[in-house]
């Protein structure tokens, strides 16, 4: 009897645990329903493709494709044949067929795709490989208008706020959102530990994870293809955020013939298009800034331009410091893209000699807001002053986002908003 209870402790424990750690990802549901039958579900490694399809979309068929080029029906729990395969999708096409790192066919299975096109029922395919994901999107794709493409990035910061916020106390809910938008680190993301902590561990003790996980999107790629990502990933980790001065880093390094932003211009495509770098437009310049999606890769790229971090064993002290450096950029970001989210508009900066403002929504080249991050519990009337005299300049909403508004001087201007921990709580119900 008591090891009867003993189990079911035990079971109810890991079920409680399984719960904890599921992020309900509403803003890739509503997008789910858009799609047509034949999708095609691409984006980094790790970033909870195949947990979303199996949890969250209904599936009849889930086949996975081992790296031999196996093929295993997880329903049934066998290994069948590639014929055997290709037969099940053109006999069930009523059936909702699922075929993960269906990459690992080959050429000849894209051929089949296209060849029977009009006689295919619903299908999903699931893939990370970077350069698959460059040969889909290409004009001369054999899938290009057959299967309409689903991109899965990190989960929406609406949906992982509404997650810590259950679990965590006011602002180590709102840092550690900022990085638990990666579904990887929520399971060893320790509660008790500040978010600074948290990161700094999983960096020093899940390093060869981070590694892998870059890894393995460029796994089909050739060697100089692959050294030309990995060095533009580096040169962004370490601020170089314009194609000028990433061009100009890789032909330092004689990673490119010449110094010139059009070479690597196909790269940084291609890196945006699976979801590992994104765009900052600067709305008063000419040009973009390129930064990573992931702050913990971010981090990796960083202290690996800085101390060489692939190669060598950091201190766990000087992994701290450079996260106390990172985050305010980190929560600036992640502030920019979730009120882009909320009121639907494009995000941007302005960057002056004078002052940067943090955060602009604009839609058509017209700034509908403007935002300034000052991500702590007190700011004084120096900073505040400040604050009103950049703000003044514009005709648009005005927003500041910091902890408490208590904390703020009576000093800022009356048209500025203040959005704090508990406006926010309200302002993603």
């Amino acid at each position: 009897m008591r090891c009867r209870r003993v189990k079911i402790f035990i079971n109810i424990l890991l079920i409680n645990i399984l719960v904890r750690n599921i992020v309900e990802r509403k803003a890739d549901i509503d997008r789910w329903k858009r799609v047509n039958d034949k999708i095609l579900v691409y984006g980094r490694r790790k970033v909870g493709k195949s947990f979303f399809i199996k949890n969250f979309t209904q599936w009849d068929e889930f086949f996975f494709v081992k790296r031999d080029g196996g093929i295993l029906d997880t329903r049934n729990f066998r290994e069948i044949s590639y014929d055997t395969l290709k037969d099940l999708i053109l006999r069930n096409r009523d059936a909702i067929i699922v075929i993960d790192e269906f990459h690992r066919l080959g050429g000849d299975f894209l051929d089949f795709l296209h060849a029977y096109s009009d006689s295919l029922g619903k299908i999903r395919l699931i893939t990370s490989t970077l350069w698959l994901s460059r040969k889909i999107l290409a004009e001369d794709s054999p899938l290009l208008g057959i299967f309409k493409e689903f991109k899965m990035g990190l989960i929406d910061e609406r949906d992982i706020l509404r997650y810590t916020f259950k679990h965590l106390k006011d602002v180590e809910a709102v840092n550690a959102a900022v990085y638990l938008r990666e579904p990887w680190l929520i399971p060893i993301f320790n509660s008790y530990e500040s978010t600074i902590n948290n990161m700094a561990r999983v960096l020093v003790e899940h390093k060869n994870t981070i590694e892998r996980l870059i890894g393995e999107v460029f796994r089909e790629e050739e060697r100089e293809l692959k050294k030309t990502y990995f060095a533009i990933l580096s040169a962004i980790g370490m601020g170089k955020m314009k194609s000028s001065e990433i061009s100009s880093i890789l032909y330092s390094k004689k990673v490119i013939p010449k110094d010139d932003p059009s070479i690597i211009q196909s790269y940084i495509k291609t890196l945006i298009s699976i979801g590992i770098l994104k765009k900052i437009t600067v709305i008063n310049k000419k040009y973009d800034l390129l930064t990573h999606s992931s702050p913990i890769l971010d981090l990796y790229f960083y202290l690996d331009g800085k101390y060489g971090f692939s190669e060598v064993d950091i201190p766990m002290q000087e992994v701290k410091a450079v996260m106390k450096e990172r985050i305010p950029f980190h929560i600036e970001d992640f502030f920019r893209e979730l009120l882009s989210k909320i009121y639907g508009l494009k995000v941007g900066k302005i960057i002056e000699k004078e002052y940067d403002v943090d955060i602009v929504l604009y839609s058509f080249k017209k700034v509908k807001m403007i935002g300034e991050v000052k991500w702590r519990r007190k700011i004084g009337v120096h900073e505040t002053r400040k604050i009103n005299e950049v703000m003044s300049k514009y005709d648009c909403e005005k927003l500041l986002i910091t902890q408490d508004k208590k904390g703020i001087s009576d000093d800022l201007d009356k048209d500025i908003n203040i959005l704090d921990i508990n406006d926010l709580r309200k302002l993603i119900k």
